[in-house]
C-alpha cells in the first residue's frame, strides 16, 4: 500500500506538470522514467490496485469434464486427447498434474472441488490478511476451520503484522517473548533466528534512522572493486569512490 501511495503521488504530480504543457519525452527526461511509465501515470484515476489475482490457466475452464472423465476409469492420456478434441490448448503436462492432484484428494476422501488453493496459495492468503475482500475472508475461515493447529500461527502473524505496522515495540516485544514460551513447532525455528538478533530487530521499531546510506555506498565500493580489479590501482578506486556525480 505504501508503494502504491507514492505511485499515486508521483502520478499527481507528473499530471499537474502535464497540465501546465510539460510534454511526455520531458517529464521522461526530468523524472528519470520510461516515457510509457509516464504515459500511465497521466492515466491514472486513483491509486493503483496493489492485490495480485491469480493467473487463469487454460485447464480452469474444462475442470468439470476432467473430473467426470477421470471418475468414469478414463487415463490420463485418454482425458488429455478428449479435451484437444473439444478445444484445449494447454500442454499434457497440466492435464497430468490436475488428473494426480483430484486421485491424492479421493484416496484422503477431500473433497473435490474445483476451486483449488496451493499451500505457496494458503500462506499468501494468511500474510496478506485481506479480510475485507469476501472471497478471501471465506478462504482463511475455512482454511482455520479445517486445520484448527493454524489458528493460533495466525493470530501470532497477524499480532506480527500490526505490530510491525504501528512501530509497537513494546507490543512487539511481549508478543515474540510469549510466542517463545508457547514452543510452538511452526513458529519456533523463526522465533529461535529471531532471538539471536532481537535487539537490532526492537531498534528498527524504536528508531527511524537506519544504516541504509552505509550500505549503499558499500554496494557501490564492491560494484566498482570488480570493474576495476586487473586494471587499476587503489589510488583510482579512492578518487572514484570520492566521485558522485550530480
Amino acid at each position: 500500500m505504501e508503494n502504491a501511495q507514492r505511485k499515486w503521488a508521483q502520478a499527481r504530480t507528473l499530471q499537474k506538470y502535464h497540465a501546465q504543457g510539460y510534454s511526455i519525452s520531458r517529464l521522461s527526461r526530468q523524472f528519470n522514467l520510461h516515457w510509457k511509465t509516464v504515459e500511465r501515470y497521466l492515466g491514472m484515476t486513483g491509486v493503483p490496485d496493489t492485490t495480485r489475482q491469480k493467473r487463469p490457466k487454460l485447464l480452469d475452464a474444462f475442470h468439470k469434464s476432467v473430473i467426470h472423465w477421470e471418475a468414469d476409469g478414463d487415463s490420463v492420456r485418454a482425458i488429455y486427447e478428449k479435451l484437444l478434441k473439444i478445444g484445449y490448448k494447454g500442454s499434457y503436462g497440466s492435464v497430468k498434474n490436475f488428473v494426480a492432484d483430484l486421485r491424492k484428494r479421493k484416496r484422503v476422501a477431500a473433497p473435490l472441488d474445483i476451486e483449488y488453493h496451493s499451500r505457496r496459495d494458503i500462506r499468501r492468503i494468511l500474510w496478506q490478511n485481506h479480510l475485507e475482500v469476501d472471497a478471501e475472508r471465506d478462504i482463511i475461515n475455512r482454511i482455520l476451520q479445517q486445520y484448527p493447529k493454524l489458528q493460533p500461527v495466525y493470530a501470532f502473524v497477524a499480532g506480527f503484522r500490526e505490530c510491525i505496522a504501528e512501530k509497537d515495540h513494546v507490543g512487539f516485544t511481549e508478543l515474540i517473548l510469549f510466542e517463545q514460551q508457547r514452543r510452538d513447532p511452526l513458529t519456533k525455528h523463526f522465533i529461535r533466528r529471531l532471538l539471536t538478533d532481537f535487539k537490532p530487530t526492537v531498534h528498527a521499531l524504536i528508531y527511524n534512522e537506519s544504516n541504509g546510506f552505509v550500505e549503499g555506498n558499500v554496494n557501490r565500493l564492491k560494484t566498482i572493486k570488480r570493474i576495476m580489479y586487473g586494471r587499476a590501482g587503489f589510488r583510482l578506486l579512492r578518487q572514484r569512490m570520492l566521485y558522485r556525480p550530480l
